[in-house]
């Protein structure tokens, strides 16, 4: 579309490859969302591992899944230029844990007749955000196609308020089968090499990949590595 290529142009500067300053979370991830920061450096955590090629393309993987049996690959691409920031992204994951998880559900909960997770597919996403100082905020669409049509749209923010720590804020309903209130919130802390989240996020208890849950919330934590 028209806005869309007039957007990568502008985008397209010699300055886009720097990353931004400021808030910073080392896996370009927030708490359930992808932020928009560009990845310079092959960064290993629980939510995002990522190997930067050339002009803003990584090739990456959530690890966290990957040991989950949920095993996936991606290609992300992203821009800045002065306070913007343009995500890209497409992955797949083949799951090969649907066994697994059915004997383990089934047993814990008598009442669950059958479950059968199938969440193998490709997704897509988009991300625009803005750096205003200490503060970014942002908006994600995300489409996937699992056993059926999956489409979120988030809004997140992260503020930066001492040294490389930040707070940070997600809120977005799915529109697709459904529409779905899901929100989160942590802190972060993005150093040089070191790269740390906690936070807890709201879910549906609806949803069936979490059956059986009490209560509906679920933490949020990760744990990177940045080779600068």
């Amino acid at each position: 579309m028209p806005p869309c290529i007039l957007a990568v142009l502008l985008l397209s500067t010699p300055s886009s490859a720097e990353p931004s300053p400021g808030v910073r979370t080392n896996t370009a991830r927030l708490m359930g969302t992808d932020a928009a920061e560009v990845i310079d450096a092959p960064v290993l955590g629980l939510q995002r591992g990522a190997l930067p090629l050339f002009a803003g393309l990584v090739v990456d993987t959530s690890v966290f899944a990957d040991v989950m049996l949920a095993p996936n690959v991606g290609l992300r691409w992203a821009v800045a230029a002065g306070p913007h920031r343009v995500v890209l992204g497409a992955r797949y994951t083949h799951f090969i844990g649907g066994s697994v998880y059915s004997d383990i559900v089934e047993s814990e909960t008598p009442s669950l007749q059958r479950f059968e997770p199938e969440l193998s597919g490709p997704s897509v996403y988009g991300v625009y955000g803005l750096v205003l100082g200490p503060l970014l905020v942002q908006g994600e669409a995300r489409y996937a196609r699992y056993t059926s049509d999956y489409l979120s749209f988030t809004g997140g923010a992260a503020l930066n308020f001492a040294g490389p720590w930040s707070v940070v804020g997600e809120a977005g309903v799915r529109v697709k089968g459904g529409a779905t209130f899901r929100a989160a919130a942590g802190i972060r802390y993005g150093g040089e090499n070191l790269g740390f989240g906690l936070g807890a996020t709201y879910v549906d208890l609806s949803d069936p990949a979490v059956p059986g849950e009490e209560l509906p919330v679920l933490p949020v934590l990760d744990l990177s590595w940045t080779f600068r």
